[in-house]
Order: C-alpha cells, then structure tokens, then sequence
C-alpha cells in the first residue's frame, strides 16, 4: 500500500513538472529574448542578453497600433467581464430559485447554447442592421452572447448550494427580490464571481476571430490583432515581437494572481449537493 502511495506520488510528481513546463518554458523564453538586442534574439534561445534591453518595450508601447490596441482591449474586457457577470448572475439566481416549466425551458436552451457553433455570417448582418458593425458595443454584445451559456451554468449550480432560508429570512423582513439579490445573495456569490471574472478576463482580452471579422478597421483592433500586425511587420525582430508578447500577457496574470484563491471554490460550485 505504501509502496503504491508513493509511486502514485511520483507519477503526480512527473506529470505536474511536464504539465508546468509546456507552460512556463514558452513563456521563459518569450520573456528573455524581451530583453535582448535584435540580434541576439534572432537564435531564440535561453541564453543571457549581453545588455539587457529593457527599451524594447519602450519601443512598442510608442507603437501608435498598440497603444490603441491597449484602450480597445480594456474598454471591450471591461464590457464584457461587467455585463456578462451582471446578466448571468442575475438569470442563475432566478433560474436556481423558481423552478418552473419556463426556466427550466430557459436553462436548456441556454445549455444547449454551448455546443451550438458561432455563425459569422448571421452575427455580421445583425450588427450591420442595428449599426453595431465595427463599433465597440458591437464586439462587447457578439463576447457576452457567447459566455452567456457557461456562465449562466456556473452561477445556477453555485446559487443552488445557497440555503433558500436567507431569502425567505430576507422576504419576511420586507426586502423585494432585487433588494434580497444585490444584498444577500450576490455578496455570497464572491468566489464564483471571481472565477467568471478570470475566465471572461481571459477570454475577452485574448478574442481574436471577433475582431478579426466583425471589424473593418485597424482603430478598433485589440492586443491580439496588435501582435498579429506587429509581427508581420517585425518578422526578424524577435526581440520586439516578444516585448509585444509580454505586454499582451501581463493584464491577464495581473487578474489571475488577484482572483486565484477564489477560482478553484468558484469552479466546483454544484459538484456537492448542500
């Protein structure tokens, strides 16, 4: 038995080191040609930079397409993070809590919403009739429809385990269903919020074929499209097309080390019936 423990140990072991170094070894050497002369970059190895050329990334900041890129991603995560959050905790706390033939009709077309494929072609002519076609609002609505289906799931199973006592405690008090949400319910709601925060963080800063086809213009481009156009332009220039890289990184672990001590909580909300 003992015996059995501790391979089982050691084979945990191995898988966890080989899983942390497909991740962590890209980003390493991403991270260290960042800082190298044109070219030593160019052999994009892990050897150390004669001179630590930290002005690289000055340079792509002054890159007028990535300082825009830069703005238009934040303004399209924010959106989409803050509505999709809004909208999903709201639909799982009604769809947990009123078990009817309508929102079990809701909850199964919004399950059935994950497998279902995005359509570019239907999605471009809706945008183009309300006039949504290459504008901000068009490309945070096309993310949020998207997330919906998840993250209404997430937020379901994780108000289920939320003792109905509290609202009911709530309702003889004379608190209304918004008041009982917005102070009873969404503060218990922290780590699943925290979790969707992180994935649709992820997800919006890092949407590239939206952009790519619901825009038509580079002023509405986002840090992955920047880092697409940057590399065409900088092609031998590793070491410029890395500081790129890293800058379009750095928002997305900022967000994650904030939110991680809430995710695994977050994500296996529903799992244990209360």
């Amino acid at each position: 038995m003992r015996r059995q423990r501790i391979t089982s140990n050691i084979v945990t072991l191995i898988v966890g080191v080989a899983v942390a170094a497909i991740f962590l070894v890209p980003m390493a050497l991403v991270l260290l040609n960042s800082v190298k002369s044109s070219a030593e970059a160019a052999s994009f190895d892990f050897a150390l930079p004669a001179a630590w050329r930290f002005d690289n990334y000055l340079t792509v900041i002054r890159e007028p397409s990535v300082a825009t890129g830069l703005v238009n991603s934040a303004i399209i995560t924010v959106g989409v993070t803050a509505v999709t959050i809004t909208i999903c905790a709201l639909a799982g706390y009604v769809i947990a809590r009123r078990t009817s033939i309508v929102t079990r009709g809701v909850y199964a077309f919004l399950l059935a919403g994950m497998i279902a494929p995005f359509s570019f072609v239907p999605a471009i002519r809706v945008l183009q009739w309300f006039g949504l076609y290459n504008t901000h609002a068009g490309l945070i609505l096309s993310d949020v429809a998207t997330q919906i289906p998840f993250m209404v799931l997430i937020f379901t199973s994780f108000v289920r385990q939320i003792p109905t006592s509290l609202d009911e405690a709530a309702m003889i008090d004379g608190a209304g269903q918004l008041r009982i949400f917005f102070r009873v319910i969404f503060p218990l709601m922290k780590p699943v919020t925290f979790t969707a925060l992180v994935l649709l963080f992820t997800y919006a800063w890092n949407e590239f074929q939206n952009v790519l086809f619901l825009t038509s213009s580079s002023s509405m481009w986002t840090m992955p499209m920047t880092v697409y156009n940057f590399q065409s332009l900088y092609t031998y220039d590793y070491s410029l097309v890395s500081a790129n890289l890293v800058i379009t990184i750095i928002p997305v672990l900022v967000v994650y080390l904030f939110a991680q001590r809430y995710i695994i909580s977050g994500m296996v909300a529903g799992s244990v019936k209360g």
